[in-house]
């Protein structure tokens, strides 16, 4: 009995075992759709009439006929329209909302029913198209993700009338919709030792030669007539000397770590918060007047300022996929190198900052670290000293990026 017992499971087992599981699954696809079953059904309603009787004929036709129809007229109707797919503006952020209009024209005589837009997941219906018309339809997109989109080639597709099969065509795209990483306020730029005097920048609280008057102090040799402090001068029998503020433009280099092996994956994981931790400092600080540049992978822009200089760094942020290369090949490229008198804002992971070359941990980078544990990861963490900026979770990134650093405490 129990030889009988393993020999009957062994049979079941062998006649159970799928020898090759991606060809199965394509034939289960395949012979259980609707055109599948009516394929199949056609093929045995032919045999059936071949050797039982030859009215069974008479059914294997209506089945091929109503097969034909399913088939042809959608094939006949996406053939026949033309679509193009455009957005409202060629750029937004993450959970921006964003208008996306298809127009789609029908030059043949008869009707086009059930026609969709498919926009990666994204399906949008449109009405019916009378013969030689045009229509339009515009639906809202929400991208949760930055990017450029469609992500996926987008097509118009119709299973009308019986929906046996969906017949698909490519939409033209007029445009391109890149979308930028979030970005949150953040704190002052990380104070200089070497800042360079610019015409017309925006005064900070830091002793100078041409802001506001900030304090007054002891004269040195040197100092201007203009600036003694006649008052206060004669109340203390000594030259008293105005100290001024500085109106020199900070220059700062973000450089993101991408390295493979140190980053979660998804949507909140760490490797798209340090983007977009970038990208807040780089759009903050440009827009408070600074210089600001980015470097990751293979792409170096140097520091600059100005609108078309944010637009140029969130497009690069946009457009990063698999950039995947050491930060100590980064730091020691020729073309950050080449980029003097700036501070260094490092923003990596604690793996990243664990694994960094020790120059770069001595040196007066300014390290912004990631914890894993707070962005989905459950292993062993590496440890970490103390950091200019750290960011423990999803949570906190938009306090600690706009409180969190000594600068932001203590004003700049």
């Amino acid at each position: 009995m129990l030889s009988f017992r393993r020999v009957s499971q062994s049979f079941r087992h062998l006649a159970t075992y799928d020898v090759s599981p991606e060809f199965s699954k394509k034939v289960r696809r395949v012979v259980l759709s609707p055109l599948g079953v009516l394929a199949l059904a056609t093929a045995m309603a032919i045999l059936c009439g071949l050797a039982l009787h030859p009215r069974v004929f008479a059914l294997a036709g209506g089945l091929g006929a109503v097969t034909a129809a399913g088939v042809c007229w959608p094939w006949l109707t996406v053939r026949g329209v033309r679509a193009t797919l455009h957005y409202d503006r060629p750029r937004t952020s993450e959970g921006a909302e964003v208008g996306v209009t298809a127009a789609v024209s029908n030059p043949l005589p008869w009707p086009a029913w059930g026609l969709s837009v498919l926009e990666g997941e994204t399906a949008v219906r449109l009405p019916a198209i009378a013969g030689r018309t045009r229509s339009s339809v515009r639906w809202p997109f929400m991208p949760a993700l930055r990017g450029e989109y469609p992500s996926e080639a987008p097509t118009v597709a119709t299973g009308f009338p019986f929906g046996l099969w969906d017949a698909k065509r490519r939409v033209s795209v007029v445009g391109k919709l890149i979308v930028w990483p979030r970005t949150f306020p953040v704190g002052p730029v990380p104070n200089l030792d070497g800042d360079e005097a610019v015409e017309g920048n925006v005064a900070r609280n830091k002793i100078g030669s041409t802001g506001d008057v900030l304090g007054v102090r002891p004269y040195r040799r040197g100092d201007s007539p203009r600036r003694i402090h006649w008052a206060q001068s004669a109340r203390h029998d000594r030259l008293i000397v105005c100290e001024l503020q500085s109106t020199s433009r900070p220059i700062a280099m973000i450089v993101l770590d991408t390295a493979e092996g140190i980053h979660t994956d998804g949507q909140d994981g760490t490797r798209e918060w340090a983007i977009r931790a970038a990208a807040s400092m780089a759009r903050g600080w440009i827009e408070a007047g600074a210089e600001v540049g980015i470097a990751f992978g293979d792409t170096v822009l140097s520091p600059r300022a100005g609108a078309e200089h944010v637009t140029r760094i969130l497009d690069a942020l946009a457009g990063l996929r698999g950039e995947t290369r050491a930060l100590a090949d980064v730091l020691s490229s020729p073309a950050l190198r080449a980029v003097r008198s700036a501070v260094r804002v490092i923003v990596t992971t604690d793996a990243g900052y664990a694994h960094a070359p020790k120059r770069a941990i001595f040196n007066d980078a300014r390290w912004v670290v990631l914890q894993r544990s707070g962005f989905g990861f459950d292993g062993p963490l590496a440890k970490i000293g103390r950091v200019w900026l750290e960011l423990p979770s999803v949570a906190e990134v938009p306090h600690r990026l706009r409180h969190g650093t000594a600068e932001a405490s203590h004003g700049s």
